[in-house]
C-alpha cells in the first residue's frame, strides 16, 4: 500500500474577527498518498486556501493533527514549520514568485541555498531541463513567457526533491495552451513518482488530475477519483501551434469590368 504524504485528523481552523468566530475548517479527516495528483476545489469560502494553508505548514490548525509524511507539524514552531517547507514541499503559485532580475537558474538554485546543497548550479541545471527550458537558463523572467516563468517555478519547486508539489491556481493567469503546457508537466513529474496537490477553479483543469476533493462550508462535501484523468499531451496535439507559420491569404483578384459607351 502507497505510504501516507498527507494525514489530517479532526483538522479545524477558526479565525476570530472581533466578537465574530469565522470557522475555515471544520473537523476534516483524509488522507493523501504518495504518487497522488490531487486537485482541491470549492467556491469561495469553503475552506480549500485554509487546507492549504495548513498541510503547506504556513499556519497552524485551531484543532486537530496534521502529518506530513509522518511527520506531525500542527504544534511545530516557525523555525521548525520552515525547515519542514524547506525540506518536504515544492510551491507553485499563480503569479510565479520568480526574482524578477535574476536568471532562471539563480532563481531555481535559491531553494538549495536555503538547504546548504552542494553542486547547487548542476541540480538546478538538471530541474529546468526536465521542465524543458534547458536553453533558457540565463534568461531573466522579464524575458520569458508567462508559461515559461511558471515552467521555471516548477523547477524551483523540484529541485529539492520534495515529498510533494502544492501549487495555488497554477494555471490562473495562462491562456488554454500554456495551461495545457503546464499540466502537462506536472503529470509528467507525478509520473516520476512525485505527490501533486494543486487548488483550482476550473473545473477541466481538474479532470487533469487522478483525484478531486471538494470543499464547501469548511467540510469535505466529496472526495472522488477521476476515472479518466485528462492527458494534456493528448490535448496539446489538437490546439494551433502559435509559433507556425501562417499562409498568407492570397488577395482576391479584382474581375475585369467592360465598360460600354
Amino acid at each position: 500500500m502507497a505510504r501516507v504524504v498527507v494525514e489530517a485528523k479532526n483538522l479545524s481552523k477558526r479565525y476570530v474577527m472581533g466578537d465574530q468566530t469565522v470557522h475555515a475548517l471544520r473537523s476534516i479527516n483524509v488522507q493523501i498518498f504518495e504518487g497522488d495528483f490531487v486537485a482541491i476545489m470549492g467556491p469561495s469560502g469553503s475552506g480549500k486556501s485554509t487546507f492549504m494553508n495548513l498541510i503547506g505548514c504556513l499556519d497552524r490548525p485551531s484543532e486537530g493533527e496534521c502529518f506530513l509524511d509522518g511527520n506531525p507539524v500542527a504544534k511545530m514552531n516557525d523555525n521548525e514549520l520552515a525547515a519542514i517547507r524547506n525540506k518536504y514541499i515544492g510551491f507553485v503559485f499563480q503569479n510565479f514568485n520568480l526574482l524578477p532580475r535574476t536568471s532562471a537558474l539563480k532563481n531555481v538554485e535559491l531553494p538549495l541555498m536555503y538547504a546548504g546543497a552542494k553542486n547547487r548550479e548542476e541540480t538546478a541545471k538538471e530541474a529546468l531541463e526536465k521542465v524543458g527550458l534547458g536553453k533558457r537558463m540565463d534568461h531573466t523572467p522579464a524575458e520569458l513567457s508567462g508559461g515559461q516563468q511558471q515552467r521555471v517555478a516548477i523547477a524551483r519547486a523540484i529541485v529539492n526533491n520534495p515529498v510533494m508539489i502544492l501549487g495555488d491556481e497554477p494555471t490562473g493567469n495562462l491562456d488554454t495552451r500554456t495551461s495545457e503546457e503546464i499540466m502537462a508537466v506536472f503529470q509528467e513529474v507525478n509520473r516520476q513518482g512525485r505527490t501533486v496537490i494543486i487548488v483550482t477553479h476550473e473545473e477541466d483543469v481538474a479532470r487533469h488530475c487522478k483525484r478531486i476533493i471538494r470543499f464547501r462550508d469548511g467540510r469535505i462535501q466529496r472526495d472522488e477519483v477521476v476515472e479518466h484523468p485528462v492527458d494534456a499531451r493528448e490535448v496539446i496535439k489538437t490546439l494551433p501551434d502559435p509559433d507556425a507559420e501562417v499562409e498568407p491569404t492570397p488577395e482576391p483578384v479584382a474581375e475585369k469590368l467592360t465598360f460600354q459607351l
